[in-house]
């Protein structure tokens, strides 16, 4: 029997993708061909009548294997782009998604007024958000905490490759903080009803479970966090947490008293997505 060449095994791959409902078939088939085959995807677009050996029909069938169970394509290649980073990737930590990059730039404008502010990043997984802001803003002072031994590997491996020095902590939420001492506290916290974690898809619940269970209501954790933000922050500091698209008006019911402000902010598709809350200023 004849081997396909790599244009047939991509046009193949699309369409098994497609029948397994993966969001990007197209596009995961092309990066995981890449992948196995030490190409990048403008390469493999290129090399339609490659004929490929049984090695590389060996490996590049197990790829897509993976993939078709749900394996996250972001686990199978190893790596993942979050801002101006590439980040390492697996089961330890929740795949860092493009609607977290916004976290970053919230941050960047609360705080364009401090020339070194205090950033606590909660909850860091990959490290992705703590080591993008002190990627891009080298005199921010930026930390990081988790509470799985795993996450925590992973992002200081990360912050290794990269070359960007960032203490990562092993605490809950913000406990060992003094009061009154941080300027911001960022967090894309779990935010999903424990409920609702069966139901999921095969790919997010590749996830770990502590980085995905909110709790009853999904907020369990945000609630905490709000709570002990109001006496670790300075005042006029900024709370950003990462949401539910559903669970705008719920998060900011849970900033009353001693704080200035608190709103919903949306993502790029429109969806609200952040809880932006400022503590009471000392002049007020």
């Amino acid at each position: 029997m004849s081997l396909p060449s790599l244009g047939d095994l991509l046009r193949k791959t699309e369409e098994f993708f497609q029948r397994k409902e993966i969001e990007n078939p197209r596009g995961d088939a092309r990066r995981l061909l890449a992948h196995g085959l030490g190409l990048t995807p403008m390469q493999v677009m290129l090399q339609f009548d490659r004929p490929l050996t049984d090695p590389e029909v060996a490996v590049l069938r197990e790829l897509v294997s993976r993939r078709g169970r749900g394996e996250p394509l972001q686990h199978i290649l190893g790596v993942v782009g979050f801002r101006h980073l590439e980040i390492r990737c697996d089961a330890r930590a929740l795949v860092p998604r493009p609607e977290t990059e916004q976290l970053v730039d919230l941050a960047q404008e609360k705080l364009a007024h401090l020339d070194t502010p205090r950033v606590h990043e909660v909850g860091v997984g990959t490290g992705c958000v703590a080591l993008s802001m002190r990627h891009e803003k080298a005199k921010w002072r930026v930390t990081g905490s988790d509470l799985s031994p795993d996450a925590l590997a992973l992002a200081r491996h990360n912050a290794q490759l990269l070359g960007i020095w960032t203490p990562f902590l092993r605490m809950d939420l913000l406990d060992g903080f003094l009061p009154e001492s941080l300027d911001a506290v960022v967090s894309n916290p779990p935010y999903i009803a424990s409920s609702e974690i069966p139901g999921l898809s095969a790919e997010v619940r590749c996830d770990p479970l502590l980085a995905l269970d909110g709790g009853k209501d999904g907020l369990v954790v945000v609630a905490r966090l709000a709570e002990q933000a109001l006496r670790i922050l300075k005042p006029g500091g900024w709370l950003l947490v990462e949401h539910g698209h559903d669970q705008g008006p719920s998060s900011v019911s849970l900033c009353g008293e001693g704080w200035a402000q608190a709103a919903t902010v949306p993502d790029l598709a429109g969806l609200d997505r952040f809880l932006v809350a400022q503590k009471r200023p000392a002049s007020l």
